[in-house]
Formats: C-alpha cells, sequence, structure tokens
C-alpha cells in the first residue's frame, strides 16, 4: 500500500469516529423527559407512561397489566407478550427499558433505557413497541400559526 491509501484510511477512520460520537450526541440531546411512553402489543396501545413522575394509564383494559413499585423510585409494569410470556417494563429518571422478556436473543433488554422519541424500543419477538413521543405543550395557537 502507498502513503495515500494510510492517509485515506486513516481519514475515513477519523471521520467515522467524528460521525459516531456526533449522533451520540444528538440522541442525548433529544430526550424527552416530560413525554410519554406508549407501549403497543400486537399494534394495540395497550399502555401510557409519563416520563415526568411515572404515573401511568392503561389504555386497553382487554390484557392483563400489573403494576409495581420497586425501591429507589423504580416502578414495574408486566405487560403481555407472545404465547403467554411477559414482559417487564421500568421506568426510572424519564426512562424506560425492558428489564424481562423471553425471547431467543434477548434483544428486548439490550436495548437499554430510552426517552427519546428517536430510539424506540423494539421488542418483535413479544409483539410489542415502546414508542416515546415528546410532550406536545398546549395545544394554543401562537403569533406564527394563528
Amino acid at each position: 500500500m502507498k502513503k495515500s491509501d494510510y492517509i485515506l484510511i486513516i481519514t475515513l477512520a477519523i471521520i467515522s469516529i467524528l460521525a459516531y460520537f456526533l449522533m451520540r450526541i444528538f440522541l442525548n440531546s433529544t430526550n424527552a423527559e416530560d413525554g410519554t411512553a406508549i407501549v403497543y402489543y400486537q399494534d394495540d396501545a395497550i399502555l401510557e407512561i409519563y416520563l415526568i413522575d411515572g404515573t401511568y394509564e392503561i389504555l386497553d383494559q382487554d390484557y392483563d397489566i400489573h403494576y409495581a413499585q420497586g425501591e429507589d423510585d423504580n416502578f414495574y409494569f408486566t405487560v403481555p407478550g407472545s404465547s403467554g410470556n411477559e414482559v417487564i417494563i421500568e421506568y426510572k429518571n424519564h426512562q424506560v427499558r425492558v428489564t424481562e422478556e423471553v425471547s431467543p436473543k434477548h434483544i428486548c433488554r439490550i436495548q437499554g433505557w430510552s426517552s427519546s422519541p428517536l430510539s424506540p424500543i423494539t421488542c418483535l419477538p413479544n409483539y410489542l413497541v415502546i414508542v416515546i413521543e415528546a410532550d406536545k405543550g398546549d395545544d394554543e395557537p401562537d403569533d406564527i400559526t394563528g
């Protein structure tokens, strides 16, 4: 390899590393601490968890959803999963994550904490998706939108 090849490889590596860190900073800056985590099971919205304080609202009474408070202001929600399995969602410090589930590679648990609308938690082996929606604020028109 020539000297120019080494320069090209090093330049591309530096650009890649910078792009990675910029994306991480951007994702962390889009956290919605006052948003809502909406839990979907088989395309039905079944639970809303308000990220501001951990309160919740059960949207579909047909499903067996349990709530428990843990130590250090943790809240645990047990929702249905595939084949009768249950998925446990944890809320803490304006974030949610899946802590227990049954799937081949534990994809749901590996995704970790989320409070950003840009990073939903998908648990497809259990037909579960957790989407974060930012607080829309008041619905009153402002000077620009009239």
